[in-house]
């Protein structure tokens, strides 16, 4: 019998040191959980920056990452929102969407050009009224750091087609190209869809393929001039 009882005081000792152990496992879980969380949140809360008209003050801005413009000493930085549209504004000046083969729901509201060398920086857009899509250097060889780049292209939705008061991605963009160094900003074309593809040929020109009002046009524009050196609607089968 008083086996018996020793055997079972030894079960309730193991029963309450499991369930002890279980307790502080539970609870060291939970901190590490609780510290990751409020880690994150320190991580991603914005700190305002003073980088862009804003009377109201209804928006937090920061500097998005720094990118090194391959083969040159140049840098671009994109100033970011917090939000994911544009307000209308009723004296809306036109400017272009950065280019890319799908939506992809950056903050973007301008761009920042930074000469490594003269510590020179200039904005691409005079004011935050577009809401950028993509920002892509046109580099001959994309897979070597110090292959040249030709030009920087960009989608940028600027103007409220839809009529809903908000420039976001349901409206229509514009594909615009300019220097590595942010000047000679020339919108190529305006008011499409979506462009499908973009990237330079075996002769230095940027080949577009692109969507408007439900027809896919291909087209050649010269890095040079920006110009257009040939644009035309795919071929129907059988036309």
């Amino acid at each position: 019998m008083k086996s018996d009882k020793f055997f079972k005081w030894v079960w309730h000792l193991n029963g309450l040191v499991l369930f002890s152990g279980l307790i502080i496992a539970m609870l060291f879980v939970l901190f590490q959980l609780a510290s990751v969380i409020f880690k994150d949140q320190n991580l991603i809360k914005q700190t305002t920056l003073n980088l862009a008209q804003d009377d109201n003050k209804e928006e937090n801005w920061r500097l998005g990452y720094p990118h090194k413009i391959s083969g040159t000493d140049f840098y671009f930085i994109a100033l970011e929102s917090e939000k994911l549209f544009v307000e209308k504004s009723e004296v809306l000046g036109m400017y272009s969407e950065f280019g890319g083969s799908s939506y992809k729901p950056t903050r973007s509201k301008n761009v920042l050009f930074i000469n490594s060398i003269t510590n020179n920086s200039v904005w691409l857009f005079k004011s935050i009224d577009q809401l950028i899509i993509d920002i892509m250097p046109l580099v001959d060889d994309e897979f070597n750091e110090r292959s040249a780049t030709r030009a920087i292209s960009y989608e940028v939705i600027n103007s409220d087609t839809n009529l809903d008061n908000k420039l976001d991605n349901t409206d229509n963009r514009t594909f615009a190209l300019s220097k590595v160094d942010g000047s000679n900003y020339t919108e190529i074309i305006t008011d499409y869809n979506r462009i499908v593809e973009s990237g330079l040929n075996s002769d230095g020109e940027l080949f577009v393929i692109f969507i408007n009002n439900n027809v896919v046009y291909s087209m050649l524009v010269d890095l040079i001039t920006f110009e257009i050196l040939s644009k035309k609607p795919l071929p129907k089968v059988g036309g």
